[in-house]
């Protein structure tokens, strides 16, 4: 890996720029709008609420929440009356898997071997997203464990109720996230309506184009409905983005009542591990501090830079990286049950195609995952747009 001076320079000089964007125009569109408080979400909404309150100069108030998409969709299962409805909170994708549709249902991993065998397959059996209504072995997997889903759900749901209360979440408020689809959004939404609470959450993301029609309004700083000309370019390395914003913690994944009464929440164990990837933990501070003490002097200087000058460095770097870029992040992975790596992990010519392309589809950095593999001055982000078409 690079050095860790090398990850500070990148928080100021790339990531740093853009998020003293994003956090200057949410705090204009917050007093414009009238809102007197803001709840950044967690993970995403780490770095965006450490940045906000460095340049926050006025009344509003600032909190940070625990939500995810985990967490939200499990309540909200309530309300289903049979198979083919407990689905219409999924996020939609080309396929899922057994052991992704048992954790949408509340199911630990641990158990998940267990209760897919009773259905006659395995976790990892992949399912194509439109058959899945029609599927034994899914319909199997509700049909044996509908109590036990509908218990969790009214239990999740008792205690997200308290939590909202909890923390001030009625009423007219803003929330802060990466944003993508808006789907944290709706199932607020949706859960708020179910149980009556008066809410209205106007949303301020990075990017938003909602796939569902939300009641409250939605901001975005880099594109939003109506204006989505940067979309295809900043989702060309979203996963990057995301992972340069997130706490050093793992997703939320429930609530649960403390011994004082609160209600806290319960995360997954944090995907990085303290001594196997130390290196990859303290390139994350480094870049964060870098960004932050980028933060710091804008305001203190009251930077004119436009938008478009702030964000340019970062959307450069992730749309059209340099061999010196992908090794900055050549050990940083998501996981899902399996790694899934930023960049190519060996040389081209020992993938095989179907591994390769595999290799692709899952990077969340496509573009610097070619440039990682090919390694030669080509239009990685041009080919990527026609990828996606």
């Amino acid at each position: 890996m690079a050095q860790e001076q090398d990850y500070e320079r990148f928080g100021a000089e790339v990531f740093g720029p853009f998020l003293y964007g994003f956090v200057r125009w949410m705090k204009a569109e917050l007093i414009a709008r009238g809102y007197d408080k803001v709840f950044f979400f967690s993970r995403d909404g780490y770095m965006m609420q450490k940045a906000f309150d460095r340049i926050n100069d006025t009344a509003i108030r600032s909190e940070y929440v625990y939500f995810s998409r985990k967490a939200l969709r499990a309540p909200l299962l309530t309300d289903c009356t049979d198979f083919a409805d407990s689905l219409k909170y999924l996020a939609r994708e080309r396929f899922i898997s057994i052991g992704k549709l048992l954790d949408y249902y509340g199911f630990p991993a641990k158990a998940h071997a267990q209760l897919a065998a009773a259905a006659d397959c395995t976790p990892e059996l992949e399912i194509p997203f439109d058959a899945l209504s029609q599927n034994p072995h899914a319909q199997m997997i509700f049909t044996q464990n509908r109590d036990r889903i509908a218990a969790h759900a009214a239990e999740q749901a008792a205690l997200l109720e308290r939590y909202l209360r909890q923390t001030g979440m009625q009423g007219r408020f803003a929330i802060a996230d990466v944003g993508w689809h808006g789907n944290m959004q709706y199932y607020l939404e949706q859960f708020c309506k179910q149980r009556v609470i008066a809410a209205e959450p106007g949303g301020f993301y990075i990017g938003i184009l909602p796939v569902q029609k939300l009641r409250s309004p939605v901001n975005g700083y880099v594109y939003s409905p109506g204006n989505t000309a940067k979309r295809k370019q900043i989702l060309s390395f979203f996963g990057l983005f995301e992972k340069l914003l997130q706490s050093a913690e793992g997703s939320a994944a429930g609530y649960a009542e403390d011994s004082t009464g609160e209600i806290v929440p319960l995360c997954a164990p944090y995907e990085f591990d303290t001594e196997r990837d130390s290196a990859v933990l303290s390139a994350i501070s480094a870049l964060q501090n870098g960004a932050l003490r980028f933060v710091s002097w804008a305001e203190s200087c009251r930077l004119q830079d436009t938008d478009d000058m702030l964000t340019a460095p970062l959307m450069r770097f992730g749309m059209n990286p340099t061999v010196k870029d992908v090794q900055l992040f050549s050990a940083f992975y998501n996981t899902d049950g399996t790694r899934t790596y930023y960049t190519a992990q060996k040389p081209l010519y020992r993938y095989q195609p179907k591994e390769f392309l595999h290799a692709l589809a899952n990077s969340p950095w496509k573009t610097g995952f070619m440039k990682s593999a090919f390694r030669l001055p080509l239009p990685y982000y041009a080919v990527y747009s026609l990828l996606r078409k």
